[in-house]
């Protein structure tokens, strides 16, 4: 019968479950122990972790290489607050003084739609991202961003400032015009009474003057060696359409529907890339200004907020090949949700020190895209192309589309 232990740095062996065929990888990640933070003995033989399997005698030690306590991410001092039947648990992590603690409480059903509500109006309110007599743009999608976005502001509209809103639905993309996702945009805009707007293909294309129809040019890029980019040049696409709809109605804020989650995948990749992002949650791009009320609810707690109260918004359509995105967009994500899981609340401390350092950056630059008249940040170390944003410098030399 196989056996395994783990001698950390404090001195301290303890025992790993373990079973006979398991890989090593397994064992170490059942056990919360990375990689990278051990060496491996089988039989007092080092071994590679990726390629070796436990036998059915074999006795395997895990020695930690670096000296701090992993007791903090595998056994965590923790204080739970209980509830009878809870549907959800929040839990952050508190940094006091150097010592660590994890505070979790129980939520029940009716519990967590306090907590999720209470929050956003907290966002909004505490950080002024509306204020009275705003002139609000959302873009509405019909995903559960933007429909609980809605959903929210129907049940908080009590505690909120006073605002007019105008929702927009962008079109054009199979992805975009999915049936379930569409009706869902529509269902969410009932309630409120909001103003609810189409943008067109033909729209864009005339934005971005397009020489195919856009999903012509989209479909070509996706067959290309600029696949990589779809997604890209698809959110591109959207804020700038966004930006020309706020212009022609006169509102002075757009909010995007970006949840926790996304913006901390979008600080790894920042942090991995090195490329110019704006604020949080407060973003200025040329004469516009974003706001993003969700800044502070992840997207499992948005879902779950959906499935409590309006399933119907819920739904989602099947990913397609415009939304998929590529591998390195999958990577942030499941970097950002396995972060939250060692570092419960970590979107609190990521994004205040980011505001910190965004005082301390260099100024952004700003330049004005010759062809959709957009705002873009042209980025250091690369090779920008001339009065040209990336998504119509991809357009263009792919034929699709032509400067004025």
């Amino acid at each position: 019968m196989p056996t395994a232990t783990f001698r950390d740095k404090l001195g301290r062996t303890e025992s790993i479950p373990v079973q006979a065929g398991q890989p090593i990888v397994d064992v170490l990640r059942a056990a919360g122990i990375p990689r990278n933070g051990v060496l491996t003995r089988v039989n007092g033989v080092t071994v590679a972790e990726e390629v070796a399997s436990v036998g059915a005698e074999d006795h395997v030690e895990f020695v930690q290489v670096r000296h701090y306590d992993l007791g903090t991410t595998r056994d965590p001092v923790r204080r739970t607050y209980g509830a009878p039947d809870p549907v959800y648990v929040k839990s952050v992590l508190f940094d006091r003084e150097g010592e660590v603690e994890i505070r979790a409480e129980q939520l029940d059903a009716a519990g967590f739609t306090r907590y999720v509500e209470e929050t956003f109006v907290q966002s909004v309110v505490g950080r002024e991202l509306l204020v009275d007599g705003d002139n609000v743009l959302i873009g509405l999608s019909g995903g559960r961003d933007s429909a609980s976005f809605l959903k929210l502001l129907e049940r908080t509209s009590d505690r909120l400032p006073s605002f007019d809103m105008t929702a927009v639905t962008i079109t054009g993309l199979p992805d975009w015009e999915e049936p379930g996702t569409y009706r869902a945009a529509i269902a969410a805009c009932e309630p409120l009474g909001i103003d609810h707007l189409v943008v067109t293909a033909s729209d864009i294309e005339e934005t971005f003057r397009l020489e195919t129809p856009f999903v012509e040019a989209m479909n070509g890029i996706v067959a290309g060696s600029k696949a990589s980019s779809t997604m890209v040049i698809a959110h591109q696409v959207l804020r700038r359409m966004l930006e020309r709809t706020a212009e022609s109605i006169g509102a002075n804020k757009i909010a995007w529907g970006f949840n926790a989650d996304d913006l901390v995948a979008s600080l790894i990749v920042w942090m991995s890339s090195g490329f110019r992002m704006g604020g949080i949650p407060t973003r200025e791009i040329g004469s516009h200004r974003f706001v993003f009320p969700l800044y502070r609810i992840t997207k499992k707690e948005l879902t779950l907020y959906l499935e409590l109260l309006s399933r119907v918004l819920s739904g989602q359509g099947t990913p397609g090949r415009f939304t998929t995105g590529p591998g390195e967009r999958s990577l942030a994500y499941a970097v950002a949700d396995h972060l939250y899981d060692l570092w419960p609340g970590i979107d609190y401390y990521l994004f205040n020190a980011f505001e910190n350092m965004q005082r301390y950056m260099f100024p952004l630059l700003e330049a004005e895209c010759s062809i959709c008249e957009g705002t873009y940040l042209p980025q250091e170390g690369v090779d920008n192309p001339a009065e040209l944003c990336d998504v119509c410098a991809i357009l263009s030399s792919a034929g699709f589309s032509h400067a004025r």
